[in-house]
């Protein structure tokens, strides 16, 4: 069932909308990104001990929703139709819609699943313009400056506990991309990666550069599948640098079942395993579990966990280093 799923979804290696917005009844400007929203409680008081309040996002008008959508998407440059809905408090697809409504207006380029912002050139020219290899691109590099200035330092952090004997393993993800322009300054170390990102990054390096046989992913770029597992798992590495898109008491947890199946490897065919994941993702699940705390060797991070995490990593005996 695995592989049909995987087979349908990648293949093999081979004029700005303005709306005037009425107040209906006092309510909350809503501002800041998704997942990290800023409330400012910009209406007018009703009474020196009374603040105006919305509980529900859903008795927002559509053309209202329509417009704080374009201003998102404008702002992070991309924004998934899940994160919407869960946003709004509206469904998955009500959130389509609105989606398809500023594509329509040719305010928004939409993707399968999400939306991205249009370049400059795009919107002064009235469309979208963007082939499907751009759009991916678009959408990872929006993904890879969200917190880079902590990816940066975790990044550099990580990259002292190397030496030139190591032989590693890189996952996929912005993070450990970001640690994969750090070894590029590296000789003579050999990198196994699933992550077609880092090895054209390593590449022109004096780094040895190894990947798996296996299908593309091509949202993530990232080599997965039946034979990419069993190439990771005929190896050992000394050291095997994790990504993930949350971490919780109960566990990491990634977005892609078919890169979470290649993590699973590198972690059982390490020596250890040492997690890059800045702070925005605690407290965060996502689609798949992809390992147990008591699997994580190191965590490296930007700022020290929240109370019960980190004594959840404590109990499970991971090494916590906050970057600088």
């Amino acid at each position: 069932m695995f592989n049909s799923y995987a087979d349908s979804r990648m293949g093999i290696l081979k004029a700005p909308l303005i709306l005037e917005e009425t107040a209906i009844r006092p309510c909350a400007e809503l501002r800041g990104t998704i997942g990290h929203m800023v409330i400012s409680n910009s209406a007018p008081i009703l009474a020196a001990t009374q603040e105006p309040q919305r509980t529900k996002q859903t008795t927002l008008p559509a053309a209202v929703r329509q417009q704080r959508i374009f201003e998102l998407v404008r702002q992070d440059g991309y924004v998934r139709v899940s994160e919407l809905a869960k946003h709004f408090g509206i469904s998955q697809m009500s959130a389509r819609r609105d989606l398809d409504s500023l594509s329509r207006q040719g305010l928004i380029q939409r993707s399968q699943g999400a939306a991205v912002a249009l370049s400059a050139e795009a919107a002064s020219n009235g469309h979208g313009g963007l082939s499907d290899a751009d759009m991916r691109e678009l959408q990872y590099e929006t993904r890879r400056r969200r917190q880079i200035a902590a990816k940066q330092s975790i990044a550099r952090s990580a990259a002292v506990l190397l030496s030139s004997d190591d032989n590693i393993a890189l996952d996929v993800g912005s993070s450990v991309l970001t640690l994969a322009r750090e070894l590029s300054k590296h000789a003579g170390m050999h990198v196994f990666t699933n992550h077609l990102r880092v090895a054209s990054l390593l590449a022109g390096s004096r780094c040895v550069v190894l990947m798996p046989g296996g299908i593309v992913r091509a949202q993530e770029l990232s080599i997965c599948g039946e034979q990419a597992v069993k190439d990771t798992a005929q190896r050992w590495f000394s050291k095997a640098f994790i990504g993930l898109s949350g971490l919780t008491e109960d566990g990491g947890f990634d977005s892609s079942p078919e890169d979470t199946l290649v993590k699973h490897a590198y972690i059982k065919h390490a020596d250890q395993v040492i997690l890059l994941c800045d702070s925005s993702k605690f407290g965060k699940r996502s689609l798949v579990r992809a390992c147990a705390l008591d699997e994580i060797d190191v965590l490296i991070t930007d700022s020290p966990p929240p109370r019960a995490l980190a004594a959840a990593l404590a109990a499970a005996s991971v090494k916590v280093l906050v970057a600088n």
